[in-house]
């Protein structure tokens, strides 16, 4: 029952979802949820667990629906059933040899899709329902570049950007 992500729900997500980085595009990172306080804040216990590949692992789930889905470093993308920890789907990008792995901080929900970057300066997009993958492509094949960010999407768009210590400074794409 995987509802497609509206502007809507990226400007105003139900109280229990986490849509996009920082919980909507307003980006305060604050949940309306108040089930958690500081009268049984000392009663909480780890309810799941699911190890992450090894390696730098710095990213923001995202919840939509009652899942989760987060990036492992070494370009994997996760979906878990939220309340059970249940893997859902893997993604394994299979990248070119010599590719340094980095980690990402978010992905993108827009529609049915989960868009994210990789560490071969690609942008992918994948059911989200199935981790099937629906489009890949190549940002740029400039060498310097890394993209430890991640998408972000407003009204259709997909935006990413890329860093660099080359001359001429960073990139921003929009498909």
């Amino acid at each position: 029952a995987l509802s497609p992500v509206s502007a809507e729900m990226l400007a105003e997500p139900p109280p229990e979802d986490w849509p996009t980085w920082r919980r909507s595009h307003r980006g305060l990172g604050y949940s309306p949820l108040a089930e958690i306080n500081t009268s049984n804040v000392a009663q909480l216990r780890i309810a799941w667990a699911q190890p992450l590949p090894a390696g730098a692992n710095m990213h923001e789930p995202l919840v939509h629906a009652g899942v989760l889905y987060t990036y492992g470093f070494g370009d994997e993308i996760l979906a878990l059933d939220a309340k059970t920890g249940s893997l859902l789907w893997r993604y394994r990008r299979h990248l070119p040899a010599n590719t340094a792995l980095t980690s990402k901080k978010t992905m993108a929900l827009w529609g049915n899709r989960i868009y994210a970057a990789t560490s071969d300066l690609h942008l992918i997009a994948l059911d989200a329902k199935s981790g099937r993958p629906i489009w890949d492509k190549p940002i740029t094949d400039k060498a310097g570049f890394r993209n430890p960010g991640g998408p972000l999407v407003a009204d259709g768009v997909v935006m990413q950007g890329l860093t660099t210590q080359e001359p001429g400074g960073g990139l921003i794409v929009a498909l």
